[in-house]
């Protein structure tokens, strides 16, 4: 095997393997999005039920919203990682690190609000039980 038929043989599988890399990256993207999506009209569908039938399922909603903003924010994290190996340059790995933070900082405070909801719902189903008990005690 000619040295120039190597050399051209490792170009060819890089160009495809970029290229693959690329597509991976979009999808992993497209994922992302669409989870987000989804969460969103899900929860506006929940939310406008909800409202029309007067129920205070709000909590449940905000916990479901922020469980697929948070999953939809980890795949767009990885698709700017896949993007970032594929070319990287200090300017563009800046960017990243700059996204990441940014997005490591809104899962946290939303991982923090759901935690706060979760505890809201304990609270309230707590409150629910003592006062179902004391209104037997009266009777």
């Amino acid at each position: 095997m000619e040295p120039t038929s190597l050399i051209k043989d490792i170009i060819t599988i890089s160009a495809s393997l970029e290229s693959l890399s690329i597509f991976a990256a979009a999808v992993i993207g497209y994922i992302g999005v669409t989870i987000m999506a989804y969460g969103a009209v899900k929860s506006a569908m929940h939310f406008t039920l909800s409202a029309i039938r007067q129920n205070n399922h709000l909590p449940f909603i905000r916990i479901d919203l922020g469980k697929h903003l948070a999953l939809g924010l980890e795949f767009l994290v990885g698709k700017d990682i896949i993007e970032s190996i594929i070319r990287p340059s200090w300017d563009d790995l800046g960017k990243l690190a700059t996204i990441i933070a940014i997005r490591i900082v809104i899962t946290l405070m939303l991982s923090y609000e759901l935690k706060e909801i979760k505890e809201e719902i304990a609270q309230d189903r707590e409150y629910l039980k003592m006062s179902g008990a004391e209104k037997k005690k009266k009777r």
